[in-house]
């Protein structure tokens, strides 16, 4: 019974931000400010958490799922749009090209994720 609810429960918040800081290190290659990376490090890091505690209590037969991190769900768009509004508050020159980046895109595939973006927005 222990062994359940050891493996049944979500991994801790600080393992979801290595896993990300991780990720986020790997894909900017040195290309983003350090500062910078870190605050969107931190801001992907509690809406994702902040989701999955969510989710482990709204869908109880979903708890596997939601027990530990996927790669997958830092890709997700509702994670890019939180990104690009951060970039937007803080008025980056560089927005554009830190967003490619970090969202392994080029300029046709971002130009087509903000139109996206928009639709989505104002619908």
């Amino acid at each position: 019974m222990l062994f359940w609810k050891i493996e049944n429960r979500i991994e801790p918040k600080r393992d979801f931000y290595s896993k990300i800081k991780e990720y986020y290190i790997g894909i900017s290659d040195n290309q983003i400010p350090t500062e910078l990376l870190n605050e969107i490090i931190s801001k992907v890091t509690d809406e994702i958490y902040c989701n999955y505690k969510r989710f482990w209590k709204q869908y109880p037969k979903s708890r596997k799922r939601y027990s530990t991190l996927k790669i997958e769900d830092i890709e997700h768009t509702f994670i890019h749009y939180l990104i690009t509004d951060f970039f937007e508050k803080r008025k980056l020159a560089e927005s554009r090209n830190f967003s490619k980046i970090l969202f392994k895109m080029n300029d046709k595939e971002f130009d087509k994720y903000l139109d996206q973006k928009d639709w989505y927005e104002t619908k």
